[in-house]
């Protein structure tokens, strides 16, 4: 995981996003409707991604074209498609273009307004990664290497419209039992 000081007017401050949930092949809706990707703000300063490129290593690419503010502790979905209703159900805080997920490997890459990267995940199609469907990979923290496939693991919560992941949010690495029998 990359991690970049920047100077600020108020110090020093340290700024990390990485990258932590794939939907790269969702089952309730096309994938040229439903993929998505999750990213984290682990570092203490708020940033603006307008301008940072999305790309993989091939010829993917997108500029992110607004103000997309991610604070300290903060989760943002970037997906294809930001209609919840024809998505899959996802509400996605950014609509990208020109970049397609594959189902088997590939690359993404996030590129800051210095033309440096920032963060990468070159996931493999089941070799380490895992390369489900109807599921997202998603990093089993954000403190780990997300470029080691060995820490990401299938998403077994359901979201929306049947598929498991958890945009937007922590992942988990189970489900989650509520014992309700002692609830008025």
């Amino acid at each position: 995981i990359l991690s970049f000081l920047f100077i600020s007017s108020f110090g020093f401050g340290q700024s990390s996003v990485t990258i932590t949930e794939i939907m790269q092949n969702p089952s309730a809706v096309n994938d040229s409707d439903g993929e998505w990707f999750e990213i984290f703000n682990s570092g203490d300063i708020e940033l603006d991604l307008n301008g940072w490129i999305i790309k993989d290593a091939d010829t993917d690419n997108h500029t992110i074209s607004s103000s997309l503010i991610i604070n300290s502790g903060e989760y943002k979905v970037l997906g294809i498609n930001s209609n919840s209703s024809t998505n899959g159900g996802v509400t996605v805080d950014y609509q990208y273009s020109g970049i397609s997920l594959e189902n088997g490997a590939d690359e993404l890459v996030l590129i800051n307004t210095n033309d440096t990267v920032f963060d990468s995940v070159a996931y493999d199609g089941g070799t380490t990664f895992p390369d489900p469907t109807g599921a997202s990979m998603a990093l089993q923290s954000p403190e780990l290497d997300n470029d080691v496939g060995t820490n990401w693991f299938v998403s077994t919560l359901q979201f929306g419209d049947g598929d498991l992941g958890t945009p937007g949010m922590p992942n988990y690495m189970s489900n989650i039992e509520l014992d309700t029998s002692f609830v008025n």
